[in-house]
């Protein structure tokens, strides 16, 4: 079973057997990688960097395409072996994993909504990043919460 360390941060990746282990890595590579493929999808956008074209929209040349189809297989993928990862654990790491994204879920909608609502006085455009942030910092504090609750 996998143990949870650094105040409900990460998991100990030593503590897993050979099997899970082999399906966490492979889950969280596929998710890097298809966050290169991301990145590499936001650059096509309006003069972009890998973008030859200075004209506003999003551009279309195979390069992103191949990108985007990308992300939809590595996510996807990613996704697969993070659930054959999660349905071998016990019940408490599946209790620190629900613990963790509902926070995340909380504090993007909280945290989005106020960031959302303040944009307009401080002439923000907030982007996919702001809430991506607000997620993570709720998934931090969800991950202490956990440890302080059940771990300690």
């Amino acid at each position: 079973m996998a143990k949870i360390s650094f105040y409900g941060s990460w998991i100990d990746v030593k503590s897993l057997n050979k099997k899970d282990k082999k399906n966490y890595i492979t889950s969280m590579v596929l998710v890097f990688l298809g966050a290169i493929a991301w990145g590499i999808h936001l650059s096509g956008g309006a003069a972009g960097i890998l973008s030859a074209s200075n004209e506003i929209g999003y551009n279309t040349e195979s390069l992103f395409t191949i990108a985007r189809i990308s992300v939809v297989i590595c996510w996807g993928a990613g996704i697969f072996f993070y659930i054959r990862f999660l349905k071998t654990q016990d019940e408490l790491f599946r209790k620190y994993h629900d613990y963790v994204l509902s926070w995340g879920a909380v504090s993007f909608l909280f945290l989005g909504m106020v960031i959302s609502l303040m944009a307009p006085y401080f002439d923000f455009q907030p982007s996919y990043y702001e809430f991506f942030i607000a997620f993570a910092i709720g998934a931090a504090i969800g991950g202490y919460r956990f440890h302080r609750e059940f771990l300690r």
